[in-house]
């Protein structure tokens, strides 16, 4: 049997853990008696370590093979989130979700790497397509799911029971097979020769960037439903799931699009789908708006980030997996430092600079995407 499906299972489950923060956010600084900004570093932590950890999990992936790291690092992302669901504080937290990131930033990555290693290129976007409404799959549902537990329940039960199946689904990689590591890359090419090519300094800029204004901005996303609209725990995790279900959208449609427009037409008209979306947001309009904005900030995102997902498989097609780590290294870091950027602007009253920032920042960023191959 092919490891795929365990391994974006367990991907799924890892979206989800990295999107649960933003819906309940309103009630973790409510419990630890906290401003959003401060608990916001919670997310700072985890992209900080996702992302950071790539640099020891891609030569790992490279040298005992994908599926052994994946079967490690999911039993040890459960500890995490057990030990996240026992927090008394904020710093607490951000430390338990720290410990989380680590591990967490094992799976997404090495399966990308999987699919590099298995399918061949013309058919990798469509694969990646497939990989990708997965992922945005597991972000829909968790914006609702974690509303919803949070509102009925608490935040507590939802981080103990999700530790409980990321377990079961470590677990299950113990019956997956994998060929011999030996059979794929060598480990001869290192960080410093993949960074020594000027294209590959160029796109993982333009991945750092993108990571600062999507991520950045989206673990706003539910402070700012509750600030205009008043909706509670539950009401905001089923409006944020507006953009995990744009991001499913778009990742459905990819294989079409893809061979119909090409991948430079499918990167530019994703960030301007961003752009406008982020723009929308700024006009305060009603709630229904709100949440058809959300989902076409994840249909662009589906467009755009799928484009630089399928270049970095081939940037250094010998050592792919430390690529794809420096990748999510770009990726998640951008990440860490837009929630930290950002975060200072929402706690200060201007989250309308960071809505503006991004509408700009997206549309060119996705036209830079589209000039350079």
């Amino acid at each position: 049997m092919s490891p795929l499906p365990w391994l974006f299972a367990l991907a799924a489950c890892v979206s989800l853990d990295g999107r649960m923060l933003a819906p309940i956010l309103p009630a973790l600084a409510t419990t630890f008696g906290a401003p959003s900004g401060e608990v916001g570093l919670a997310m700072t932590a985890y992209t900080a370590a996702y992302g950071v950890c790539q640099l020891a999990y891609g030569p790992l992936s490279d040298r005992y093979g994908r599926v052994r790291v994946l079967r490690v690092t999911a039993a040890l992302f459960a500890l995490g989130t057990a030990l996240s669901s026992l927090a008394g504080s904020v710093g607490e937290f951000v430390g338990a979700r720290l410990l989380t990131g680590i591990f967490a930033s094992a799976t997404i990555p090495t399966t990308f790497a999987f699919i590099g290693d298995t399918v061949r290129y013309e058919r990798r976007q469509a694969v990646i397509g497939r990989f990708g409404a997965v992922i945005s799959g597991g972000e829909a549902l968790a914006a609702a799911l974690a509303g919803m537990v949070t509102h009925f329940v608490s935040w507590r039960v939802l981080f103990a029971a999700y530790a409980v199946l990321t377990a079961a689904l470590g677990a299950a990689l113990l019956r997956v097979r994998e060929a011999p590591a030996a059979a794929r890359a060598t480990e001869r090419l290192g960080y410093a020769a993949i960074l020594g090519a000027p294209r590959a300094r160029r796109f993982y800029a333009v991945t750092f960037a993108e990571g600062f204004l999507v991520w950045g901005a989206a673990t706003y996303f539910g402070v700012l439903a509750s600030q205009r609209y008043g909706f509670n725990d539950l009401q905001i995790g089923l409006l944020l799931a507006c953009y995990g279900l744009g991001r499913v959208g778009g990742a459905l449609w990819l294989g079409r699009l893809a061979s119909a427009l090409g991948e430079r037409a499918l990167a530019a008209s994703g960030g301007w789908i961003e752009g406008g979306a982020f723009a929308l947001l700024l006009l305060g309009l009603p709630w229904p708006a709100f949440g058809a904005s959300l989902g076409a900030i994840g249909l662009g995102l589906a467009f755009l980030h799928s484009t630089l997902q399928t270049r970095a498989t081939e940037l250094a097609p010998a050592a792919r997996g430390k690529a794809l780590a420096l990748f999510a290294l770009a990726y998640f870091t951008g990440g860490a430092a837009g929630t930290a950027a950002f975060g200072r602007l929402v706690d200060a009253g201007a989250i309308a600079l960071v809505l503006a920032t991004c509408a700009v920042g997206l549309a060119a960023l996705g036209q830079v995407v589209a000039r350079r191959p």
